[in-house]
C-alpha cells in the first residue's frame, strides 16, 4: 500500500520526539480523490467502508496505534481545509495534557503543510479555533526552538501526529481522524449516523479489542 518503505520503529520514534511522522502515497492521494469526488460521503457505507479498509485497515496506521495505546477509539472524523496564517493543534500542548490522543491526516494530492517539530512538549499558550481546534502564535514557537518543517504531498500522503503538535495548512486539505484513550472519549460527543442494518453491520465490523470507534445512531425516536 505504501508508496516508500514504512518502519514502525521509525514512525514511533519519530512522534515521540519529533510529534509526528509523515510520508507520501499516491494510493492515498487517489483514495482522496474519489472521496471528494463522492462529494465526502462520511455517514454512507462507502464512507464506513472507506473507513475501515483504509485507515482501520492500513497496517501502518494500526500497528502505530496499537503499539502507542493499550486500547483507543476512533472518536472523529473531518475535514479540515487550507487555513494559511494559522497554526494549530487539537490538543493544548505540553506534558500535562499528555499523548493521549493520535491524530491521522491523509492528504490530497498538491497539500502542502507545517508540522512545527517538538511543539507537543512544552506548555504553550493558545486561543480557541474553529472546529475544536486551538491556535498556536508563531512567536511562541520560536520562542520555545520549535521549527517549520515543510512537507509537500504532491501525490497525496499519510501522516500520524501527536494530537498536541501545532501544523499550518498552506495548501489543500485533510481527512482527518482523531484516535482517543477513554478518558478523553469520554467528553466527545458521539459521530451520529443514519440508523440501517447495513450500517450496523459495518459499525460492529469496525470494532475491535484494541480500537474502537464512536458511533451512535439515529432512529428517529425522540422519546426519553
Amino acid at each position: 500500500m505504501a508508496s516508500i518503505e514504512f518502519s514502525l520503529e521509525d514512525a514511533t520514534r519519530s512522534l515521540l520526539e519529533d510529534g509526528f511522522f509523515a510520508m507520501e502515497d499516491a494510493n492515498i492521494g487517489e483514495l482522496v480523490s474519489e472521496m471528494e469526488r463522492r462529494g465526502f460521503p462520511y455517514s454512507s457505507e462507502y464512507g464506513l467502508d472507506f473507513c475501515n479498509d483504509h485507515v482501520l485497515g492500513d497496517p501502518r496506521i494500526r500497528t502505530v496505534l496499537e503499539s502507542v495505546f493499550e486500547r483507543c477509539t476512533l472518536g472523529h472524523w473531518l475535514r479540515y481545509e487550507q487555513y494559511p496564517g494559522h497554526i494549530v493543534c487539537l490538543r493544548r500542548p505540553g506534558p500535562k495534557a499528555g499523548r493521549r490522543v493520535l491524530t491521522v491526516h491523509l492528504w490530497a494530492r498538491g497539500s502542502l503543510v507545517e508540522y512545527y517539530r517538538g511543539s507537543h512538549l512544552h506548555e504553550l499558550p493558545v486561543e480557541k479555533e474553529k472546529k475544536s481546534l486551538y491556535r498556536i502564535h508563531e512567536a511562541a514557537l520560536d520562542q520555545a526552538g520549535c521549527p517549520a518543517v515543510e512537507k509537500t504531498f504532491t501525490v497525496g500522503g499519510l501522516a500520524i501526529l501527536d494530537a498536541r503538535l501545532g501544523y499550518e495548512i498552506k495548501k489543500g486539505y485533510t481527512i482527518t481522524f482523531m484516535f482517543a484513550t477513554d478518558d478523553v472519549l469520554a467528553g466527545w460527543t458521539k459521530m451520529i449516523l443514519p440508523y440501517s442494518q447495513e450500517l450496523a453491520n459495518k459499525v460492529a465490523a469496525m470494532e475491535s479489542t484494541k480500537i474502537g470507534v464512536n458511533f451512535a445512531f439515529d432512529t428517529g425516536n425522540t422519546s426519553k
